[in-house]
């Protein structure tokens, strides 16, 4: 989990696929997310073709039932033409409307529509700087939070699927933390709601310092931020969580002249590799141990028991542990 190096899991959806631009070139090939997904999301077309299904294998994993494991490949040749080749779906892949042959090659114009089964629908779309830098920005205000910058919580449960799936096929685990900022209304009380938005800033900023860019942070609602992250042992995921606890109580946050002292509460759940827990299950014991660790007396961390696999480590100051949720 510490390593920088290691492989990516979730990269935001207009960076997958990222090719670098080709010399001459003036527009960029991509597949535009009409349906099935968040709308709007960029995949981005390259030299070495792109598989599309519902495998966290595939170069642009898709999550919808009705899209095989591994559905289609999309290819672009060294003139840009774009084809697209059905899998043997069971579902079927579609180019504008009509069935397509398996196995068979059909050509993609700018602008064509594929579908793949009944769920998902993609468009093809060459854009120049200019436009896509626009469809980059259209889409990050879809998906990020206008005041912290974090993702927002839509694109959090769409994306968490994605995640744990990428970390099983490693062999990781799975983490999600829900950090709440203590004492929160009594702070906005006292020194405005302005102050309150720089202390929600604040926060999110120690949260994205202490994670990597392929962890997903976002704001799940007010002053409640959630985080997901593969991890190897539960002694990463305490730390991890530590880390982010200690470094908001130690934050200097300054606004409008004074100094605020702010504090956050974790709630922390850990599904350890191998262990078939379903995302939202990991959420809700997170937010059953937030509330332990707002009962608790606040500024703590409170791990959630329900999915490991062994007795926990032995307690820290930091790290509290339920015995039942």
């Amino acid at each position: 989990m510490d390593a920088k190096a290691s492989t990516q899991f979730c990269e935001s959806p207009i960076l997958a696929g990222r090719a670098e631009p080709r010399s001459g070139g003036r527009h960029s090939a991509y597949l535009i997310v009409i349906r099935g997904g968040i709308p709007g999301t960029m995949l981005r077309m390259g030299d070495e073709g792109a598989s599309l299904g519902r495998s966290s294998e595939n170069t642009f994993p898709l999550d919808d039932m009705t899209v095989s494991r591994r559905h289609a490949i999309v290819r672009m040749d060294a003139h840009g033409q774009v084809t697209v080749t059905d899998e043997s779906s069971t579902n079927g892949t579609f180019l504008n409307g009509d069935r397509l042959a398996p196995g068979r090659t059909f050509p993609v114009e700018d602008g064509d529509r594929i579908q793949l089964g009944s769920g998902v629908v993609l468009k093809l779309v060459r854009l120049d700087s200019s436009d896509e830098h626009f469809q980059r920005e259209m889409f990050e205000r879809t998906v990020r939070d206008g005041l912290t910058g974090a993702y927002n919580r839509a694109y959090f449960l769409g994306q968490v699927g994605r995640l744990a799936a990428g970390a099983s096929a490693q062999g990781l685990g799975l983490v999600v933390m829900m950090a709440d900022v203590d004492h929160f209304k009594r702070i906005n009380d006292r020194h405005g709601h302005l102050v309150g938005d720089v202390v929600l800033r604040e926060v999110a900023g120690v949260i994205r310092e202490s994670t990597r860019n392929e962890d997903l942070v976002a704001r799940y609602g007010g002053e409640e931020f959630i985080v997901a992250l593969p991890a190897g042992s539960l002694d990463l995921a305490s730390d991890r969580a530590e880390r982010i606890r200690s470094g908001v109580a130690s934050r200097r946050i300054r606004a409008a002249g004074d100094e605020i002292h702010a504090t956050v509460s974790i709630g922390l759940a850990y599904g350890p590799p191998g262990w078939p827990v379903a995302p939202i299950e990991l959420i809700e014991a997170a937010d059953e141990a937030l509330y332990q660790a707002k009962a608790s007396g606040r500024n703590c961390v409170v791990l959630a028991r329900d999915f490991l696999p062994c007795p926990p480590p032995r307690d820290t100051q930091s790290v509290e542990l339920l015995t039942s949720l």
